[in-house]
């Protein structure tokens, strides 16, 4: 998770000249590939699984950083703090969906529905990041 963050900080900074939409959607689509490839490899291999669950988190990590990155910076420097609460509003939301209600949908219906709603739910924010590919940031927070 670590390295994923700070390749996605790097990336957006020195790839893509701080446009942060790039490396989301870059990074979603390796999480895609990875949820695939996790589901779809017969399991009980340790050292796949790990590498799998070490693509997982440095793909997942990369977006998370940076979507508060990208609000602060898409906002109305007065709109900042309301910008990235917004955000973290979801992401606690999204954290709660992820507890109780995916733990008793895979223990009721399996790995397979699992599976299908993580990528489900990665297909949703990709459509949700593409947009952003061109977008730069309207002005820096930090200003006065």
């Amino acid at each position: 998770g670590v390295l994923g963050s700070l390749a996605a900080g790097w990336g957006s900074d020195y790839l893509f000249k701080g446009r942060r939409g790039p490396i989301n959607v870059i990074f979603t689509i390796g999480l895609l590939i990875s949820l695939y490839l996790m589901w779809r490899t017969p399991g009980g291999k340790i050292l796949i699984d790990f590498i799998f669950i070490f693509f997982l988190g440095f793909f997942v990590f990369g977006p998370q950083m940076l979507i508060g990155v990208a609000a602060a910076e898409l906002s109305h420097k007065k709109a900042v703090g309301t910008a990235t609460g917004f955000i973290g509003w979801f992401a606690y939301l999204g954290a709660a969906m992820a507890g109780a209600p995916l733990g008793a949908l895979l223990k009721k219906t399996g790995w397979e529905s699992f599976f299908i709603i993580l990528i489900i739910s990665a297909i949703i924010a990709l459509l949700f990041l593409l947009p952003l590919w061109k977008v730069k940031a309207i002005s820096d927070p930090l200003e006065d």
